[in-house]
């Protein structure tokens, strides 16, 4: 089948995609542990049911005159075993293919998605729609899959649908926060993994009158204070990826998140008890979680898009310019952290699944060493710290302080270092004549 589609990236890619290189990618992860091995024969045969009716699940990230775009590729997505260490980034290289693929190894089953892709809720909802299908295709049923929406709603930029032209931006800007030594180890990734229980872990914040989010937040601000020698004096902030589905409907699986940010001003002191992290935390996070305060920020975004000067400029002149603000913008955050709350899926799938695992990834050109995330699955919250390097002192400070809540945490540390390879790539079927006009000068 000939390709014959394109699309604009979306909002927020325009930042992501403006660091991704031939040897780098912003690329995240989602890993099911199943009952059983995982067979690659059916799992391509769902792969093949599922993608054709989600064409962001099949784009393939180019350079054009003005701007990135999407060609809506018809290429299968790779499927292949574990071979060598977890994460490899999806780079530019990757031409031909859609910018996400599959990893297994015995029970184990990972989604490994370039960011411009779409966010972690858009992805994953993509993927439970996969493994969904996978186990139904396994217990020998063979209706045919039905979308959870037409592709028109899946693919909206609805960055674009809720921007307010000439409305209210934000205002100022945080205070540059602590930062941790950004030294990276080439083409190497360390996964840390803590895993409670998740009704325990709930029950300590609702303690406190706080989400799980804010309380873990808490925690992993005392353990940066704990972990670190040296007095801190600059403030301590968590970027809070904010799913903005929750405030503006649209079933886009697109990027469709702006982050939030919570901070705590050490100033120079190492005594803090976990009690006064959360005393003086409580409350900021949910302060701003407002429809109002997010709108601005949809601004800001939009009119950076809009604005007719940077439009007129050629990609690979802004290109490189771009990178270094989207580096700058996490000058004010020492990590990123995002929570992707209780996964509920089909009864089929629950059935099937005994653990599930959300990986933040590599943020390296972002001027961030390590990030951190979680999700949960029945009684289990799976947190993770992606690292570049090769150091544990955060995530053991971390667990520490969550063991002295009497939590039962059981850790697991997952990391390689492999240089990023090429797949074999199909280049057939390119865009060519009006389309590919239109597709490479963004019009």
């Amino acid at each position: 089948m000939k390709h014959s589609a394109w699309t604009k990236v979306d909002t927020a890619s325009i930042m992501f995609t403006s660091l991704t290189s031939k040897n780098w990618g912003r690329t995240f992860a989602f890993t099911v542990i199943m009952k059983d091995d995982i067979n690659p024969a059916v799992l391509r045969t769902a792969v093949n049911d599922v993608f054709p009716n989600y064409p962001s699940a099949s784009s393939d990230l180019r350079s054009g005159f003005f701007w990135s775009y999407q060609i809506i590729v018809d290429t299968a997505a790779e499927i292949r075993p574990e071979t060598t260490r977890p994460l490899l980034p999806i780079t530019a290289r990757q031409k031909g293919l859609p910018n996400l693929r599959f990893v297994y190894a015995g029970k184990t089953l990972t989604l490994e998605a370039a960011h411009c892709i779409g966010d972690g809720r858009g992805v994953m909802r993509l993927y439970e729609e996969v493994l969904t299908r996978y186990v139904a295709l396994l217990d020998g049923k063979q209706e045919p899959y039905l979308p959870i929406a037409p592709a028109s709603e899946t693919m909206e930029n609805a960055f674009d649908s809720y921007y307010e032209k000439g409305g209210e931006k934000p205002s100022g800007r945080l205070a540059p926060a602590f930062h941790f030594d950004e030294h990276y180890e080439k083409d190497y990734i360390k996964l840390l993994f803590a895993e409670m229980s998740k009704d325990s872990i709930r029950a300590l914040a609702h303690s406190h009158a706080m989400t799980v989010t804010e309380y873990l937040s808490c925690v992993l601000v005392l353990g940066v204070i704990r972990s670190v020698e040296a007095p801190i004096t600059q403030p301590i902030t968590i970027s809070i990826p904010v799913d903005l589905r929750r405030f503006f409907p649209t079933k886009t699986l697109r990027n469709f998140t702006i982050e939030s940010h919570i901070s705590f001003e050490p100033n120079g002191r190492r005594d803090y008890t976990l009690e006064d992290i959360l005393e003086a935390m409580q409350g900021s996070l949910k302060a701003s979680l407002k429809k109002e305060l997010l709108q601005k920020d949809l601004n800001k975004f939009g009119a950076l898009k809009t604005n007719p000067v940077l439009r007129a400029v050629p990609y690979f002149i802004k290109k490189p310019v771009l990178a270094v603000l989207q580096k700058g913008s996490h000058k004010d955050a020492t990590t990123i952290f995002t929570n992707l709350g209780e996964r509920t899926p089909p009864a089929l799938l629950a059935n099937a699944v005994e653990k599930y695992r959300f990986i933040n990834g590599d943020t390296r050109r972002y001027g961030l060493p390590v990030t951190c995330s979680c999700v949960s699955f029945r009684d289990t919250l799976s947190l993770c710290f992606s690292r570049t390097n090769r150091e544990t002192a955060w995530f053991d400070a971390c667990v520490e302080i969550l063991r002295a809540q009497d939590l039962a945490v059981a850790t697991e540390i997952i990391e390689g270092t492999a240089p990023c390879k090429t797949p074999k790539k199909d280049r057939k079927g390119r865009i060519a004549g009006p389309d590919a006009v239109k597709a490479f000068f963004n019009i």
